[in-house]
């Protein structure tokens, strides 16, 4: 990258110089200290299972099926999200919100259905298949799935009120729209994707401030 453009390089292909103005950099993320410090602990099982991961997955936490870390003694650590990786897996799975919030919520049912994730096939921790309680608290699944993530779709706001929308279930794309119409899909989804209808309160009276008295801005 020199002031007046930068090279693209290409393999098998000459470089390319692209003339610009301003460089922007979007080098990435890296792990936090605290899931580093998680994979050195763990043991030779979890460090085959780094070693076979893409290089999208490199220092991420590899677990099980169930959400349940590779290399710890079996049930007694989850880690989901972008600090880990499924290590069995046929591709990765997106860093997205959309992922974190279903494993989380699988997460939720695994413990509040009381499995016995010390087994390698979590089943409930003390089976009573005769009380109803029991039965209704596990809605007949008697043995734990393992997690499948479900895509939904992508959202993307682009600024001036307008936003690409693709709306998915697993991989049968359903709509898809772009510009005010995908705004309005885009702040619909947020908006029911609040945690509390207090949240939901809140964030619409912003939205309606903001239209009607613009943002606040910081002057330095």
């Amino acid at each position: 990258v020199t002031a007046t453009h930068a090279t693209i390089q290409r393999k098998g292909q000459e470089d390319e110089e692209l003339p610009c103005g301003l460089c922007v950099w979007a080098g990435g993320t890296r792990p936090r200290p605290i899931t580093e410090s998680v994979i050195k602990q763990l043991g030779p099982e979890a460090a085959a299972a780094t070693e076979k991961a893409t290089r999208f997955e490199k220092g991420k936490i590899p677990v099980d099926a169930w959400l349940r870390v590779v290399g710890a003694p079996l049930g007694t650590v989850i880690a989901m999200g972008d600090a880990a990786f499924v290590a069995d897996a046929e591709e990765p799975l997106p860093q997205t919100a959309q992922v974190a919030a279903q494993q989380g919520a699988f997460v939720s049912r695994l413990l509040n259905r009381e499995y016995d994730l010390a087994t390698n096939d979590p089943g409930p921790i003390h089976p009573n298949y005769r009380d109803p309680l029991q039965a209704v608290k596990l809605r007949g699944a008697t043995k734990a799935p393992p997690f499948t993530f479900v895509n939904l779709g992508k959202l993307a706001y682009v600024g001036g009120g307008e936003a690409l929308s693709q709306i998915e279930l697993g991989s049968q794309r359903l709509l898809t729209e772009a510009g005010s119409v995908g705004f309005l899909l885009w702040r619909s989804v947020y908006l029911v994707k609040q945690v509390a209808f207090r949240n939901r309160v809140l964030v619409l009276f912003d939205w309606m401030k903001s239209q009607a008295f613009g943002r606040d801005t910081t002057r330095f």
